[in-house]
């Protein structure tokens, strides 16, 4: 039988008589400082582990931490006087990873009476001591305010307008996208003098706006906006998962407010290749370049499906080109476990041109048993034809209709017969028939490249 410590949440066997990972014991007593101690819980989210470290001169110290809402462990970094400009430099130089290759993800500062905490995820749990203290002494620097143009026409009277102030530090510099279920924003984090995207949940066909608050329009409605609301967490838990993942992006916090959610997360300054694809006029990609952006694609799918996590929703928007050139997978509003039974994912949603044949039958029959990672393939395989050709590929709901099954149509000429042969297995109509993971794709594509 496990037990889970309650220094550092770590899961060990029974047998220990001590925690492997932090050395916590059972009877040992509470840890107490600044008037925290080991169980606490603050603010209904955070639960309080085992102290780290105090530094030297006792102005700031570290706790070890669980965010219940993101159900992730983490670290708080609490400072004893209300210094946010040091604080402010620490989160900047946590970020630009002075650790080597460790990734820090900082997601919120919360005021804790006169004491400021950074809380913050380390992909190492387990950090010594002293290679954790070697993150806080650089110096930052200021960041550079870089604003987006608006991707299309926005409809005002549904966003919050610029200026607007969430969780008394997230300021809305503008609204960069509407879905289905959410708008997303521009903000600028005033503490951290940094820029994130910050989706909010508002699902526009059940939902209006009451001043800055999120209404549901009318009491009908109260079901399905309260099982988007679920959805909406779920994506917040999924992407936790992956914040320390590669190519995947990087989620900062999370929050209630105005009768809704929000997630934060990193903004990523650049351009999704269905954009760039627009604004070369459609140009077909080189089967190199194309090999370039997918590969990465490839590494993150890679790690959700060995959590058995499908991301359900690829497509040339939803990968991005960052301005150094790296590629990041973004939107998990449709990823799920494959072995979850949910009730039907409405048609309306999907991507015509890129979701998988058995999305449209869970849509119609509510069973989503036939989905797994072969779902993702199918939309990988269409995001390649869309980008080896500069045509969208054949519309799903004709091809299980018996039209245009054919892609050999559209591809004999285009592009040479080997790639033509693994778009047909990547985005065959049955699943059996269909390349079965991302692996098998990815060796494929290397041989033949």
């Amino acid at each position: 039988m496990e037990k889970v410590c309650r220094g550092c949440f770590a899961e060990w066997e029974n047998d220990y008589r001590e925690c492997p990972k932090c050395g916590w014991k059972p009877e040992e007593k509470p840890n107490e400082w600044f008037g925290w101690q080991t169980g606490d819980v603050l603010e209904k989210r955070y639960l309080v582990g085992k102290l780290f470290c105090v530094t030297k001169q006792k102005e700031a110290g570290m706790w070890r931490m669980y965010d219940n809402l993101l159900g992730i462990s983490c670290f708080a970094f609490l400072i004893e006087e209300d210094d946010e400009k040091r604080l402010r430099n620490v989160a900047i130089s946590l970020e630009k990873g002075t650790a080597g290759t460790e990734k820090v993800i900082i997601q919120t500062i919360k005021t804790i009476g006169k004491h400021l905490a950074l809380i913050l995820s380390l992909q190492n749990k387990y950090m010594d001591i002293k290679e954790f203290q070697k993150l806080t002494n650089t110096p930052g620097s200021g960041q550079k305010k870089v604003l987006s143009d608006m991707e299309q026409e926005m409809v005002r009277e549904q966003i919050l307008p610029a200026g607007t102030c969430l969780k008394k530090h997230y300021r809305i510099i503008d609204c960069i996208g509407i879905g289905g279920f959410g708008i997303t924003y521009l903000c600028e984090d005033i503490r951290l003098h940094r820029l994130v995207a910050l989706k909010e949940y508002y699902p526009a066909e059940w939902a209006e706006r009451d001043n800055t608050y999120v209404a549901v329009k009318n009491s009908k409605l109260l079901q399905p906006y309260r099982y988007g609301m679920q959805s909406f967490l779920k994506e917040i838990k999924i992407t936790a998962k992956f914040m320390h993942t590669p190519h995947i992006v990087t989620l900062y916090d999370a929050f209630e407010e105005n009768d809704t959610t929000y997630m934060v997360m990193e903004y990523i300054l650049g351009i999704s290749i269905g954009r760039e694809m627009r604004t070369k006029g459609y140009k077909p990609y080189a089967m190199l370049e194309v090999a370039d952006m997918i590969f990465p694609v490839l590494d993150a799918l890679k790690e959700m499906h060995d959590y058995r996590i499908i991301h359900g929703d690829i497509s040339p928007g939803n990968i991005m080109i960052t301005q150094q050139g790296e590629i990041c997978l973004i939107d998990m509003g449709a990823a799920k476990y494959d072995l979850e039974t949910q009730p039907p994912i409405r048609a309306a949603f999907l991507k015509v041109d890129y979701a998988a044949p058995e999305q449209y039958r869970t849509a119609k029959e509510g069973r989503c048993d036939r989905e797994g990672p072969w779902t993702d393939i199918y939309a990988v395989g269409a995001t390649m034809y869309y980008l080896l050709t500069g045509k969208k590929p054949p519309d799903v709901i004709k091809r299980l209709g018996g039209q245009d099954t054919d892609l050999e149509e559209g591809l004999i000429g285009r592009i040479p017969i080997v790639w033509v042969e693994l778009l047909q297995k990547a985005m065959a109509l049955e699943p059996a028939e269909r390349i079965s993971s991302v692996t098998a794709l990815r060796e494929l594509m290397e041989s033949i490249l």
